[in-house]
Order: structure tokens, then C-alpha cells, then sequence
């Protein structure tokens, strides 16, 4: 499944934004230029000369070394996809410089790959290979060459795929904060994401764990693979690291397809993680009460999905009840629902069992408790309540701080590292404590779910930014579903008909993170004859989504989208949810 931060939410402290203050991005390529002979330059599209990186001449003597390939471990937290074909699959470990702005092959970090292996680029029937990457940055990809493989057996013929995990992830090498991080909670609301910005911003390993170093670690294993250009496929964060890779080496890269996309026209991911707070409680409100409304026979809670609504936020209007909601959604791992709608008949036995809550008179209200209540009611395998039950336990057994006490930690979470340093979130406490407020107000289960934070990235300056686009930039296809609450549809939207040489498939009346393969001819077609070597689409194609679990027709719950997938009005607060879509399966 693809994965996104924004969705990620934990039982106990929110994962917070991290940043850097090494200054690595929009002056790399100033920056390999300082040493000789690493630079090739290509004509960009306004006429003027653009440098792509020589990744061999920078790595040295680490461009010499040939992957010892040997048979794959994967670990848990990126298990290969159910019945995935393995056979062919093989690993190996390379070196790649720890920074490639100042490259020295005795300071390196482990990158480990993985290559389902199908042809030899030297027979005349090979077509390509494609380096995936699964999105995040905050598991492993190891296995996702054999998720891709499985996703396209029409290429395999002709076709091998790449994956990796990206450097500070899974077998990869690791970096955290060298000092350790310390405060005092009661100091400020923001102390923790304060002092951990403040340390990790210091730490030289952490300052090489960016999307532009993954993106020279994607050409360096085309190098190392022997093969002049590659194919990139990805995900969610993998759209943003791969509009990166697609910049800087679009000599070297065929063509791209990017699903779930982030608006990578804007130098910045900040504006992905502000809207992500929105996108998230609009798919709640128009998609999911609208779904649950049809399903009234089901869930029994009416055929209003106002009503619906508003209900749930009654049940949760004290700061008690809504904790109690937040610890019951995290224990259930419930906001997979918002990544795919295959789990909205156990998020709605949710909302149903949080309101019943709610809606019980009890005095006094213990969170935990509560939640414990809540899941006990939620219609779930005996294994997946027995999993949120040890959670909620975890949680009522957690050390409580006392006021006035240090608290020291580490930090060395890559996601947050890749945020900090693609953002520019330095607007000053005094903005993210007004965004915070006036975002709760439009995204009450965001702020619910504890996901408005002043980020660590706030403490975090950076100058990076995403690389100049131009004309250079590869042939690419970006899939955008209408109502993704991780990558909004705004941004994908903005991605498919804003970066060059990029055509749009928007997927209508739809909220899957990661569309394709999506079992539709209207979908994935376009998208196997743009890898098979056919032409991209020349213009953007408005598919129709399927029906949601439970249904046989499709419903329209936003607004139906137009032929450049456009909405012809400001977002709805509510709409009906029996009106039949316009395009239907």
C-alpha cells in the first residue's frame, strides 16, 4: 500500500515534522560543479544550458564496485505483496557517497536493492527497467519490485524492475540525531518539537537523509546496473522523489508514471502537509458519511449524512470523548480508511460504535477506558481487537511526566527528516498557532486525531527547494483520485496538468491513495501502453470510479468533475448522497 505521513497517526505523541539547516538542495548542482568533470549540460527549455549530474564521475572509485546479488530477507514492515512472484527477485547491498555534495568513497552509507530480474538489457527484446518506489519516506521498499512486477504482467516479457530502501530506512543505513534532544513540557506547547528541530538540525549524518540524496542514490543504481536510462514508478512521497529525480536526470530517465501525486510544481512540500488536514476531513464528510448514509440498513444511523456528521461530533465534543475517538481510530489502525475505501465498513462500525459512546451518560469519562468500550463494540476480527486492546493497554501503562521534569530522547525518523528539508515551514510559532486554529475549524477529525502540531520543521530552517522545471523534464503520466485525503486532489490535479511533458488521469467520485492498477480498461490501459513505449495520453482523461463496498452503482459525492478535471463549484459542506455519478463504471 502506498504510504503517506499524513495519514500516519500514532497511539501516543503525534510524530511531528523534523528539520535540517545544511543547506543542500537548490545549490547542489552549484555544488558538483566544483568537481571536475562531473557535469554533463543539456539545453533546457527556456533556451538555456542545464547541468545534470555525472553520479559515476562524483561517487569515484564507488562507481567501479558490481552488486553482489544474493537471495532477499524482507522485513515486516515491507513484506511483499500476497502472491507475489519472488522467484526472480534477487538483493545486494551498494555504497553510495554519504553526501553527494562533497563525495568521499571512504564515507558512505549502505543502500540495499532488490531487482526482479526478467530479461537481459543487453537481448534485443529488452524495453526497460523501472525503479519503483513505494512513497512514505517510513517503510521499507525493498520488496517493491515484486509489487510492480505483479502489478504489470503485461511488461514482464520485456521488463525488469528496482527497488531499494531509501537511505535511513529498512536495510539501509540508518542516521539519528547524534545529541540527544531534551525539554521541559510544560516550558511551551511546542518545547518537544522545538528541542528536537533545535538538536537534529545540528546532526551532519541527518543532514544527507533528503529527497535529493535518494534522488542521486536512484541514478547511481542505474549506473551500477550498466543500463544508460531507466523508468521510474511511484507513489505518493515517491511522486515528489521522483519529480526530483525526473529534474535533475531526465538524460537518463525514459519516462515516469507518478500516482497519488503531490503538487511538485511548488519548490516546497510544506503545501502538501497544510492541505492534507482538509482533504483528509472532506473525504470523512462527503465520501464516507455519504457512504454510510446509503448504508442505513448496515450501520443504522440514518440516511442524512449531516445529521451522520453532525452527530459524531457531539459524541466527541468534550476533550475527553474526543480523546477517547482518537484512541479508539489509532488502536484500529481506523485511518486506513482514508488510504483505501475496501475499509470503510470497519471505519463506519466505528464512527456507529464511537457515537453510541458518546451518547452513553458515564461519569467520569477515562479515555482509555472509554476506547477500550468503543473497540469492544466496533465489528472487528478477534485478532485486530485483541492488537487495539494491547495498544490501549500500552497507553494507560505509559510514563506520565511530571511537571518541571527533563525529558531526553533521540530522534530518527527519516519522514520527517525528507519534510523538514523540502519545506520552507520557518514562518514563526505565531503562524502555526494560527493555522492550526483556523484548520481545526474546516478539519475538526484532523484536529481530532491529533495531527495539528506545531511542526518540528518549524525550528527547522532550510533553502532547499525543488529543482528548476523545464522542457527537459521526462514524459510522464500523473493518477490522481477526486476525493484522496493524503494527497489531495488539488495537488495531484496541480501536478498532472502543471509539471511539463505530463499528461492527467483523474479517477472521479474515487478515494484510493494509489490508483493504479485500478481494474478498469479507462484507467490502467493508458498507463501499460505509456510503459510498453506508446504515447502518453493527449489530454486528461476523467475516469469513472467504481462503486464503493456494499454497492452496485456509483454515486456522485462531491461535484462531477469536468473534461480538464475541473469542479465547477467551491467544495460542498454536504451533498446528496443518492444522486447517481455521471460517469459510471
Amino acid at each position: 500500500m502506498p504510504s503517506d505521513s499524513s495519514a500516519h497517526v500514532e497511539t501516543g505523541r503525534p510524530r511531528r515534522l523534523r528539520r535540517l539547516t545544511v543547506r543542500i538542495a537548490a545549490a547542489g548542482a552549484v555544488a558538483a560543479a566544483l568537481v571536475a568533470g562531473t557535469i554533463a549540460f543539456r539545453s533546457g527549455g527556456n533556451g538555456e544550458e542545464r547541468q545534470t549530474p555525472d553520479v559515476a564521475a562524483l561517487a569515484g572509485p564507488l562507481a567501479d564496485q558490481e552488486p553482489a546479488w544474493e537471495a532477499c530477507e524482507f522485513n515486516d514492515d515491507g513484506p511483499p505483496l500476497p502472491g507475489a512472484d519472488l522467484s526472480n527477485v534477487e538483493c545486494a547491498t551498494i555504497q553510495v557517497p554519504r553526501n553527494w555534495h562533497d563525495p568521499d568513497p571512504e564515507v558512505t552509507w549502505d543502500v540495499r536493492i532488490s531487482q526482479a530480474r526478467n530479461i537481459d538489457p543487453a537481448n534485443p527484446g529488452y524495453r526497460t527497467t523501472i525503479i519503483t518506489h513505494p512513497g512514505g519516506p517510513y517503510a521499507s521498499g525493498l520488496s517493491y519490485s515484486a509489487t510492480v512486477q505483479a502489478y504489470t504482467p503485461e511488461l514482464r516479457p520485456t521488463t525488469n524492475y528496482v527497488s531499494f530502501d531509501q537511505r535511513g530506512l529498512g536495510q539501509s543505513s540508518h542516521a539519528e540525531c547524534e545529541y540527544a534532544y531534551e525539554y521541559v513540557p510544560d516550558d511551551e506547547r511546542s518545547a518537544e518539537a522545538r528541542a528536537i528541530g533545535e538538536a537534529c538540525s545540528q546532526d551532519a549524518d541527518v543532514a544527507t537523509m533528503t529527497t535529493e540524496q535518494a534522488a542521486y542514490d536512484m541514478d547511481f543504481i542505474r549506473h551500477l546496473l550498466g543500463l544508460e536510462s531507466v523508468t521510474y514508478m511511484g507513489y505518493s512521497y515517491g511522486t515528489w522523489l521522483g519529480t526530483w529525480f525526473g529534474s535533475l536526470f531526465s538524460d537518463n530517465i525514459e519516462r515516469m508514471v507518478l500516482d497519488s501525486a503531490t503538487d511538485s510544481t511548488q519548490k516546497s512540500i510544506q503545501t502538501l502537509y497544510n492541505a492534507a488536514h482538509e482533504g483528509r476531513d472532506r473525504q470523512f464528510r462527503l465520501h464516507m458519511m455519504n457512504w454510510i448514509a446509503r448504508n442505513d440498513a448496515t450501520f443504522g444511523l440514518g440516511s442524512d449524512p449531516e445529521t451522520i456528521w453532525k452527530r459524531y461530533f457531539a459524541a466527541t465534543s468534550t476533550p475527553e470523548r474526543s480523546l477517547a475517538a482518537r484512541h479508539a481510530w489509532n488502536s484500529v489502525n481506523g485511518p486506513v480508511a482514508f488510504s483505501n475505501p475496501a475499509a470503510y465498513p470497519a471505519a463506519a462500525s466505528l464512527v456507529s460504535s464511537i457515537i453510541a459512546e458518546g451518547e452513553t451518560p458515564t461519569d467520569p469519562v477515562i479515555p482509555v477506558e472509554s476506547a477500550a468500550r468503543i473497540v469492544d463494540r466496533t465489528d472487528l476480527p478477534d485478532k485486530l481487537r485483541a492488537a487495539a486492546h494491547e495498544r490501549l493497554a500500552g497507553l494507560a501503562d505509559a510514563p506520565v511526566h511530571e511537571p518541571g521534569e527533563t525529558v531526553r530522547g533521540t530522534h530518527g525518523y527519516v519522514i520527517e527528516f525528507t519534510a523538514c528539508t523540502d519545506g520552507q515551514w520557518t514562518q514563526g510559532l505565531d503562524y502555526w498557532e494560527e493555522f492550526n486554529e483556523r484548520t481545526a475549524a474546516v478539519a475538526p477529525l484532523s484536529a481530532q486525531l491529533g495531527l495539528l502540531v506545531t511542526p518540528t520543521c518549524a525550528f527547522w530552517p532550510t533553502d532547499s527547494k525543488m529543482p528548476p522545471l523545464d522542457d527537459s523534464f521526462p514524459e510522464t503520466i500523473v493518477l490522481q483520485s477526486e476525493l484522496d485525503s493524503m494527497t489531495p486532489f488539488e495537488q495531484g490535479r496541480a501536478a498532472g496538468t502543471g509539471l511539463p511533458n505530463t499528461s492527467l488521469i483523474a479517477v472521479d467520485n474515487e478515494s484510493i491513495h494509489g490508483v493504479f492498477p485500478y481494474g478498469t480498461d479507462e484507467v490502467d490501459q493508458p498507463v501499460i501502453d505509456f510503459l510498453l513505449g506508446g504515447d502518453r495520453p493527449a489530454r486528461t482523461i476523467v475516469a469513472a470510479g467504481k462503486p464503493l463496498p456494499l454497492e452496485r452503482s456509483t454515486y456522485e459525492s462531491w461535484t462531477p468533475l469536468g473534461e480538464n478535471a475541473e469542479h465547477a463549484t467551491d467544495v460542498p459542506r454536504f451533498t446528496d448522497p443518492t444522486i447517481p455519478a455521471e460517469r459510471q463504471r
